[in-house]
């Protein structure tokens, strides 16, 4: 009869039980391979972000297209990848994880416009407010867009946590100036009358304005579950007027307050 030592016996249940501990999403399979490669060359791609959507975490490909993805983080029985890369369309893909064969993905190019050149001077208060005019406003400077690629990075935050990050957006301080002040812990812009207290910006969906009513569209307070009508999944652009900057007419709202303009996918 064999005897086991004592010590051994107990280092072996203490990593049974360190074992039993390990959650859901470190159980991974073993290494897969992802290769990829151009949809129309057909040549491996190197330096393709290969980014876990759960956790942000990445890895780049080698000169042979190729990563090890030991890294992904599993919910359930998946993990959602995107594969990015400059010049590059991104994709996303699902990686089951229960299947263990090398997956190869392809990338397709953008598609690069030829340069037009114009002598017309572009004037935003002259733009009609409407989804093709999108890229223009933006160029304009005169307010701040949040895009779909924007959005998608954190799709489980909500409006407010990209909106407190645009100029000429704060929180509303908890004193009342005057009885003005209704704005406690909500994101609000510095009206242009006196005295400066804060105010919420007039509201427009879709280039329609809002009934404020009917409560507001998107959470007013960062850092908090997305509960609002409007969030990263159902909105794919955003633009962001202080009260101070010029906007369509469309979107003059409340002239002494900013506005807030809400795309829907």
């Amino acid at each position: 009869m064999t005897r086991c030592p004592l010590g051994a016996v107990l280092v072996i249940l203490g990593a049974t039980s360190a074992a039993g501990q390990v959650g859901d999403s470190a159980r991974l399979p073993p290494g897969r391979i992802i290769g990829v490669f151009d949809a129309d060359a057909g040549i491996p791609l190197e330096g393709v972000r290969i980014v876990d959507a759960f956790s942000g975490t990445y890895a780049v490909t080698t000169q042979t297209g190729t990563a090890r993805l030991e890294f992904l983080t599993f919910r359930g029985a998946a993990a959602f990848v995107e594969l990015r890369k400059l010049g590059y369309e991104p994709k996303q893909i699902v990686v089951s994880r229960d299947d263990t064969l090398p997956i190869t993905e392809t990338m397709q190019r953008l598609t690069i416009l030829p340069q037009v050149t114009t002598t017309a001077k572009y004037r935003i208060d002259r733009d009609a407010g409407r989804w093709d005019g999108f890229e223009d406003r933006c160029r304009s400077g005169s307010g701040t867009c949040i895009r779909t690629a924007d959005l998608e990075q954190k799709p489980a935050a909500n409006i407010a946590d990209f909106l407190i990050r645009a100029p000429g957006v704060t929180m509303g301080a908890c004193s009342v100036v005057r009885g003005r002040n209704t704005e406690c812990g909500h994101i609000a812009m510095k009206p242009t009358v006196s005295p400066s207290a804060y105010c919420l910006p007039t509201f427009f969906v879709d280039g329609i304005e809002w009934n404020p009513k009917m409560g507001p569209p998107v959470d007013l307070t960062p850092g908090r579950a997305a509960e609002g009508p409007y969030t990263p999944t159902n909105v794919k652009a955003v633009e962001v007027y202080p009260p101070e900057r010029v906007r369509p007419l469309r979107f003059t709202g409340d002239p002494t307050c900013g506005a807030i303009v809400i795309w829907t996918k």
